[in-house]
This record gives C-alpha cells, structure tokens and sequence, in this order.
C-alpha cells in the first residue's frame, strides 16, 4: 500500500477507535477484521499489490498459495496488528481470557524456573504487541529491549515508565543511538537478565551496520541485529522464542516454543553469530509457509529498500 493508503487507514483507525471500545472485544476485532476485508476487495491497487506479494513469496517458499484466500486475510490482519493492544484497555479479567489463548506457556515457565532470566525471542509476525499485554497482565517480571513503541495501552505505558537501574524505560533505544549508548544499554540489558527478569527482544531487525550479521529471510539477503546473540551468548539465559497469532475469531493465540541456549562463544566468533541470527530467522520462516497470513509486512519488505537506513548500532526494533 503506498503513503497516502497508509495514511488514510490510520486515519480511519483513529476515528473509529474510540467507538470500537465501547463494543464488546471479540466484536471490536471483527469490525477491524471486516475494514482489512473490505480494504482489500475494494481497492484494486491493493489487491493488486497483495496478490503479487503473496504470489512472489509463494514461489520463493515453494508454497501452493491462493491469493485469493490469504489476500483478504492478510489484508485484516494487517489492520488489526496495527492497534496493537489499546483495545484491551479497560477490559475485564474474563474477557482477555477469553481473547488470548495460551499454548506452551509450561515451556516459559520451565525457562524462568532456572533462575538465570529469560531471552523471549520476539518477532514481527502476527500481533506481537498481545504477548507483551499478556506477560504484563500475568504479572511475570518483564522488559522490552527495543524502540519505544507508540499508541499503546494504559496497562502497558505504566509498564514503560517504570524508572530505576533496571526500569523499563532505561532499556528503550533509539536508532539515533551512538556507540557509547549502545553499549550502556547492552549492558543495562545484561543486568536485567542477571536479576531474573523476562527480557523481550526481536529477532527479526534489519541493520547495515555492527554489531550485525547476514542472513536469508524469504528468499533475500540482508543484515540482521545480532544484539540478542551476543546478549544471550553472555548471559547464559535459555532463549524461549514466542510469536502471537491472529486468529479470524476475534482471539489471538500466544504461544511459546521449547527453550534453547547460545554458546559463549558466539559473542565473539562471526561466524558462529551468523549461525543463530540464522536460526532465529528459520523459526520465524517456518512460521510464515504455516500461517501466511500472520506475515503482516514480511512479504512488502522490498518496498522498504529505497527508504533512508538509520546510521546508528542496531538495536530492536518496536514494530
């Protein structure tokens, strides 16, 4: 979708936002739902442009994709990713049991249990703000390494002003970042681990410069943030990939996968580096042949290449 489709979406978000809160959750989802749906049948440019991506990247994947099935979908998803958690404000106990489902959260449970913190390795496939909610309103001791996202919940702003050595918002960074400050919030990072905090960083952060590693992602090549390597490698702390699922309900689906650890040597060796922003990467793919239509902005990357890159270390990325 070009500028001015992005732009008249998120102005049509914020008009009807206020009035979606008034409606029951499961309601509200279907109504975000049935804007992506009908964006996508009515607007022959992005239908277009959604059937083209889906086509491409079927044929990178090896996939039998119909666009007319997943272009739609995609198409929803999109819309209801980007309101991220703000219409769980004000909601009930009962009624965000209801919308987030939970699968393997013995597998985070088991990761915390070993008393070294935890690396939740997170992502930008399906709605990965919902995960955060979820870990915040569970009560779990948890921070975000990442840019400070915008247009959030209330549940999730007092979370980002919690201060102090290893408050929330000492770990957020900026893509005006210099090394210096890199540096200093690595290891701000580090220390929220050693106290046995639940520290959420993307996998999935494009960056042309150190630290940073190269890697396949759908059939192209960029360079990746390997932060949450080197991060784990020194830490020692199991690294739990998780991923938030949009389901077509009006739920979403929290899940998170077995535990696995970085070797030390990985905060020094380049190669071996690469090896795990790698695999990182090759989760998240497997999870896209699975659920294409979780992708969100994965299969319009290429439109991004023309656009100015940040100069600074790289960092995750809010999404």
């Amino acid at each position: 979708m070009g500028r001015r489709g992005v732009n008249t979406r998120k102005g049509l978000l914020r008009a009807t936002l206020p009035v979606l809160r008034w409606l029951p959750p499961r309601t509200a989802l279907r109504t975000l739902d049935a804007i992506g749906r009908q964006e996508y049948r009515l607007v022959p440019a992005t239908r277009k442009r959604f059937d083209e991506a889906i086509r491409t990247h079927a044929a990178i994947l090896g996939e039998d994709w119909d666009p007319a099935r997943i272009g739609p979908a995609l198409a929803a998803n999109q819309v209801r990713s980007s309101v991220r958690d703000m219409l769980l404000d004000d909601r009930t106990d009962a009624q965000i049991n209801d919308l987030l489902r939970v699968e393997g959260r013995e597998q985070l449970d088991e990761a915390v249990g070993q008393k070294r913190g935890v690396l939740l390795l997170g992502n930008h496939f399906g709605a990965h703000m919902l995960m955060a909610y979820w870990i915040i309103w569970q009560g779990y001791p948890w921070r975000m390494f990442s840019e400070r996202p915008r247009s959030i919940s209330k549940l999730m702003a007092a979370q980002f002003a919690t201060e102090g050595p290893i408050g929330q918002s000492r770990l957020f960074v900026s893509r005006k970042t210099n090394p210096a400050e890199a540096a200093g919030a690595i290891l701000r990072a580090a220390r929220v681990l050693r106290e046995q905090i639940v520290l959420s960083i993307a996998s999935d952060v494009r960056w042309p410069t150190p630290p940073n590693a190269p890697a396949r992602f759908l059939g192209r090549s960029y360079r990746f943030s390997s932060t949450w390597v080197t991060l784990a490698a020194l830490s020692g702390a199991p690294v739990v990939p998780a991923y938030c699922l949009i389901k077509p309900d009006g739920t979403y689906s929290v899940e998170f996968e077995p535990a696995f650890t970085v070797p030390r040597e990985a905060a020094r060796d380049e190669t071996l580096a690469a090896h795990w922003v790698q695999h990182g990467l090759t989760l998240i793919e497997e999870r896209v042949r699975r659920d294409p239509a979780n992708s969100i902005d994965y299969f319009f990357w290429e439109d991004d290449e023309a656009r100015p890159r940040p100069s600074g270390p790289p960092m995750a990325a809010a999404g």
